[in-house]
């Protein structure tokens, strides 16, 4: 069973034979001098907010996210992590891609392609950490 430690990811190079995951790892935006690009993929992708807040967009609207949030990108949403209010961090998985599919961050120019600062700014108020031991809905 692989174990990837912190700056290792699962990628098609080397994630096991047979497995239907197409990526997964973690990321981190801080509060000085973060950057990320605005994309979207062939597959779904998951978050899993594990540690500080933000401001998100998907599909042309934004949200804020906090610790303990999962975040959906279905396929071919166009997302990207527009400020963050403290440190963002988290996981992130492509749930497999279709066949002939891509892998990765996909752009639809070259201006989201090249990434963008991300700016920190106040965390709006209100905007308090998820309860991580709440139960999920359902269960």
């Amino acid at each position: 069973m692989p174990v990837y430690e912190p700056g290792q990811w699962l990628n098609p190079d080397s994630r096991p034979t047979g497995t239907g995951t197409a990526t997964a790892g973690r990321f981190a935006v801080p509060l000085d001098g973060g950057r990320f690009d605005r994309h979207h993929h062939d597959d779904d992708e998951l978050w899993f907010i594990t540690a500080g807040s933000g401001r998100i967009l998907v599909d042309g609207a934004e949200r804020d996210v906090r610790a303990g949030d999962i975040v959906l990108h279905p396929a071919g949403t166009t997302h990207d992590i527009v400020a963050v209010y403290e440190e963002l961090r988290g996981f992130f998985t492509e749930t497999g891609h279709p066949a002939g599919g891509r892998v990765g961050h996909l752009h639809r120019d070259e201006a989201d392609a090249a990434g963008h600062d991300v700016p920190a700014l106040p965390s709006p108020p209100g905007l308090e950490p998820a309860d991580p031991t709440a139960p999920t809905a359902g269960r």
